[in-house]
Parts: C-alpha cells; structure tokens; sequence
C-alpha cells in the first residue's frame, strides 16, 4: 500500500505540473507571414484533438526548422515530421522552471506511451524560442537492417534552437524531459529492479541550431534534363521525397528504383520521363490553391482527400497528383512528358 500511494503521489504530481494552468492555444499570422502561437485563458471553440493536428502548429514548427533532415525518432526523416509525431496526443503545459514571460506547450506519443515526446517553449509573443523532442536517436544503419534506437535508459533530449540563442535560455526543457509520462513512472517506480533499470532516463542532453532555410529541395537535385519550364510548378516549401528520369529514380534512397508506368499504358499513352515527388506541411488546400495560381491553364479536380492537376507548358505535358496525407502533410507527385501527349 506504502509503494501504490507513492505511485499515486507520482501521477498525480505529473499530472499537476502538466495541467495546473488551463490554457487554450490559439494563434495569429505575423507581418512577415510566420505563425505565433499564443496561449490564453479563453475557451477554444474547437479544441484539437490532437497537438499535432494543429495547422497552426505545423506551419510554425516549419518556419522553425524548415525542412532539414535528421536521425532522432526516425532515420534521415524531415525534423518537422519526428517532432510532429512525438507531439501525437492532446496538448498539455509544463510550468516548472518555465521564466515568467514564457509558456510550455508538451504532447507526447501516445502509441508508445510518451517515449517519444516533445515540447515547444514560447515567449510572451507567440515566438518559438526552443523545441524540445525526447528521442532514441533512431538511424538505420544499411538496407538490411531494421531502425534501431538507444535503450531507454540511454535516452537523449535533443533541444533545438535558432542561431544565436543561448543554450540557458532553453533550461526549462530539461526538468520537462525527466518527468516521465504515467505509464512509464510507473514502470521506474517498479518493485521489479530490472524493470526500474531498464526504464527511461535522459542519459544525454544536446542542442541542435535549426536552419529553416536548408533542407527544402534544389534544382541541383532533379534530373540534369528535368524542363526548366515545369520548375514553377514545384512549391518551394517541401521536401524531395525521390526524383527520377527516362524510367527510373536518380536520387539517393531511391536510386536505380524503377518509376511506375502502369497507370500510363493503362491511359494509353507513352511513360512520363520524369518524376517529382515531394512532402510539405503547407495545408492542402493551400497547395491546391498554389497549383490554381501557378498551373493557369490546367485542368484541376478532386475532393478532401486527392487532387488531380494536367495541363501543358512549353510544348510539355504534366500531371499533378495531390494527396492529403492529414497529420503526415501533402504529398505531391509531379510526372512529366517533354511532348504534347
């Protein structure tokens, strides 16, 4: 009984520094077009069931990191995307530690009971000042082999910050870090000593100076022959998934893939000699509407979940597909014909 109340003064402590102040999120669109994230009192007409499923969310995380890749929760994926998916549960605050002037918003992973976890440490004016993600720095180490990450006890807290800031000013995340979500204070609490052994403890603390204007595809990374025309067609803000020519994928990850041309002998017409494919965060139907400013002769058509763009330009052909993948972004695959077809 003397071990359950302890538990139970654990929870119910983690639960507490986590929720003492009932804050709603909101946000608001800067001059300079970034988002600010703002935390009040009011009650939010439509709570997010999920942190992650915030746009708002998303479109600041991307101008915080850009589209930079890395190894943390996932091997040489998009930072943006770990962070998204360490922040899969509803939205909760920390206050311990946290400055005056400055809030802590926290989610978690709630598939693997908060492992993974992230926080984002705001100022007083909506800024992303510092992102915290809780991760077993992932990697895969060759095709053959299955992504493996750091045992629990060799946790990492990776904290990432703009250029310029000062590691101190990002404190607050690391009490965040040690306090562990339910499941897994239970499990540290254990009167089992391998269990406790076993259960996760931040064993290293590092930080990361984000560059949000790297990591978004180049030119330089398509094929050298790929229409120079059709390079408008290609939103700026993504990430290069795989590009290809003339019946395969050049680009590393994909290399010597073959491109799929079913769906073209199925339309009766030759296989498209090239292909884009990217992932944005940009919303949807933002990408929809970038596609109706940018693609002014084009056929557009779809519903909520995919989009279909043809048209021609410069003597070319291509087709647009767009998918709504919801929480893991927009995909955009871009085929392309140099004729008329």
């Amino acid at each position: 009984m003397k071990h359950l109340s302890r538990t139970l003064t654990l929870l119910l402590a983690f639960t507490f520094s986590l929720s003492a102040i009932a804050l709603s999120l909101r946000s608001e669109q800067r001059p300079d077009g970034t988002t600010a994230l703002l935390l009040t009192n009011e009650a939010s007409p439509e709570r997010t069931p999920k942190l992650n499923q915030d746009p708002a969310v998303r479109s600041a995380l991307v101008d915080f990191f850009g589209y930079q890749t890395g190894s943390y929760t996932n091997d040489n994926t998009m930072i943006v995307q770990q962070v998204l998916e360490a922040l899969d549960s509803e939205m909760a605050t920390f206050v311990d530690g946290v400055p005056p002037g400055r809030k802590m918003i926290t989610a978690m992973d709630d598939g693997n009971n908060g492992l993974e976890r992230g926080a984002l440490l705001l100022d007083d004016k909506g800024q992303l000042l510092a992102v915290g993600l809780v991760n077993g720095h992932c990697t895969v180490k060759s095709r053959e082999e299955a992504l493996t990450c750091n045992d629990a006890p060799e946790t990492v807290l990776t904290i990432f910050q703009p250029e310029g800031a000062k590691k101190a000013d990002a404190d607050s995340l690391i009490p965040w870090s040690k306090q562990l979500p339910p499941m897994m204070a239970l499990w540290a609490e254990s009167d089992d000593p391998e269990r406790r052994a076993a259960a996760q403890k931040i064993a290293h603390v590092e930080y990361i100076v984000t560059q949000p204007k790297q990591g978004a595809w180049t030119a330089a990374q398509l094929p050298s022959d790929f229409p120079k025309a059709m390079l408008a067609l290609l939103p700026q803000r993504a990430h290069l998934i795989g590009a290809g020519a003339h019946g395969v994928f050049t680009t590393p990850g994909m290399e010597g893939t073959p491109i799929d041309g079913d769906w073209d002998k199925i339309a009766g017409r030759p296989q498209h000699e090239y292909e884009v494919i990217l992932r944005t965060f940009t919303e949807y139907a933002d990408v929809i509407d970038f596609y109706q400013q940018h693609a002014k002769d084009a056929e557009v058509s779809g519903n909520e979940r995919k989009a279909l763009v043809e048209g021609h330009i410069d003597g070319g052909t291509y087709k647009v597909e767009i998918t709504n993948r919801t929480d893991a972004g927009t995909v955009i695959t871009f085929s392309a014909w140099r004729q008329e077809v």
